[in-house]
């Protein structure tokens, strides 16, 4: 059964019930009205009837029988018989109806001949009306005596005119009660089979919206459209909740993916910045070993003071250390085991500074270090910080080249408060647009020339500050440079003040 045709079936009985109870009341109203109008119609007849009796028929103008020789309003004829010398009836008086309707006064004549016949009232409810018929008392000329009496009274009450006023009271309550009963019930269908159903289907979107698809939307156990819509949020509800799962692994998977990625990206940012030193290591390599070979070949010859053998000898020895502080160099940014500790951001600065102090003192860069006394203390991987800032110091160096400033410069400033720490790069070079900034740490985005950036640099720099659980803040400077800010969460040894 549809929708529809259960909504029209149940407001179609409701009607049929309100109807039935509203004709219900009005015929037991009209009834209690009907015998209560009977009740007093024959209260006013007994009334009547015993005054005509009592009364003789002389009398009646004195009475509340005739009013001004008209009948009282409540009578609607009446009339007196006498019986003649040959016993039958003769009317004395008419009054009302009787008195122009013969016809009338042709059906009245049996009743009042059946009061003679047995010398009783009769009185008795006909044709809508009370009458009656009653023996008259003998007229003051008359001899009292005798078995019965020669004279009879004929009263007809008019119906009482319906009070029309009480109807209209009586007909509103009905209705109103009637009206109140159908919106009660209507109200009571349309919860139960439209409104409740809703309602279940709105709570259990809410519940998906949530994550929630573990709940299905209770059957109202009829076959019609609400049905159907139940059935069909229950079936959607069903195949999100798969697709929410195949998805969440499927996010799971590229999250993994993607951490390997990043993880992957730093080492080929730090094999990058490995290539991009390789030229000033070999120049720093091939500088000494050009001196060492050069002592070699004097130290071959066999005329040679033992004064000039020891100073090719410590030429020779002092190629070797600085040869071997070029490769240690290497070997610290190598990649290696992250092993996170306490370290202090000043000892951060001097090995990336010695990673690109070759470009420095070729480009004839000023570098100026400000770092308070007290220890400016993260925690986190030192190579890992070193990374980061020699990725910065190396573009800042190329911000620089590109600018060609007269007097090139970087500043580095360490700084901490209660809660954090600072490291603060600022160059003059050509800086970066604003619009560029959101987009910097973007994979592969570089403002550079083609084949001079990789765009994984402040990439990279990025993912080892969030890793610390900090993070990178770039404020260019318009036409005078850019600073970069590496903001950490400060480690502070217990009793230590703030910086």
């Amino acid at each position: 059964m549809t929708l529809r045709s259960r909504l029209f079936g149940a407001i179609g009985i409701t009607l049929a019930v309100v109807l039935a109870v509203l004709v219900t009341v009005t015929v037991s109203l009209e009834s209690a009205r009907e015998d209560r109008r009977r009740e007093l119609q024959q209260a006013a007849l007994e009334f009547a009837a015993s005054l005509a009796a009592k009364v003789p028929y002389e009398q009646y103008l004195d009475t509340q029988l005739l009013v001004d020789g008209r009948l009282h309003p409540s009578l609607s004829s009446l009339a007196v018989y006498q019986v003649d010398r040959e016993g039958e009836l003769q009317p004395l008086q008419r009054y009302g109806r009787i008195a122009a309707d013969a016809e009338l006064e042709a059906r009245v004549l049996p009743l009042v001949r059946e009061v003679r016949d047995e010398n009783v009232a009769v009185r008795r409810f006909h044709r809508g009306s009370w009458v009656a018929a009653v023996p008259v008392a003998r007229g003051r000329g008359e001899a009292s005596g005798g078995e019965g009496r020669d004279a009879f009274a004929y009263l007809e009450f008019r119906p009482l005119a319906l009070d029309t006023l009480a109807v209209g009271r009586v007909t509103f309550f009905v209705i109103v009660a009637s009206g109140g009963l159908l919106l009660l019930l209507v109200w009571l269908i349309v919860d139960r089979v439209v409104a409740r159903p809703l309602r279940d289907v709105v709570a259990a979107a809410q519940r998906v919206a949530e994550g929630d698809y573990s709940r299905a939307v209770p059957a109202t156990g009829a076959d019609d459209e609400i049905q159907t819509v139940v059935d069909a949020f229950n079936a959607m509800m069903l195949e999100i909740g798969m697709l929410h799962e195949r998805m969440q692994d499927r996010i799971g998977e590229a999250l993994r993916t993607a951490h390997r990625t990043q993880e992957s990206l730093v080492i080929a940012q730090r094999l990058a910045a490995t290539g991009t030193l390789a030229a000033g290591i070999a120049h720093e390599v091939n500088n000494p070993l050009g001196g060492m070979v050069n002592a070699v070949h004097a130290l071959r010859t066999k005329e040679m003071t033992p004064e000039r053998r020891d100073e090719y000898l410590e030429l020779v020895e002092d190629g070797l250390r600085r040869i071997q502080e070029t490769v240690a160099k290497i070997l610290r940014f190598t990649p290696h085991r992250v092993a996170p500790q306490a370290v202090e951001l000043s000892d951060v600065v001097r090995p990336a500074l010695g990673l690109v102090r070759h470009r420095l003192d070729r480009e004839g860069v000023a570098v100026e270090v400000h770092a308070p006394q007290e220890p400016v203390l993260v925690f986190g991987d030192f190579y890992e910080l070193q990374q980061a800032l020699l990725n910065v110091l190396i573009n800042a160096l190329d911000a620089l080249e590109e600018a060609h400033r007269d007097a090139p410069r970087i500043e580095i400033h360490v700084t901490g408060d209660a809660q954090e720490a600072r490291l603060l790069v600022r160059d003059n070079g050509v800086g970066m647009a604003p619009a560029d900034v959101p987009r910097a740490f973007d994979l592969f985005f570089t403002t550079k020339e083609q084949g001079r950036g990789s765009g994984l640099g402040l990439a990279t720099v990025h993912k080892i500050l969030e890793d610390h659980g900090g993070r990178v803040v770039l404020t260019p400077r318009a036409g005078e440079g850019m600073d970069v800010t590496f903001v950490l969460p400060r480690l502070r040894p217990p009793g230590a003040t703030v910086a």
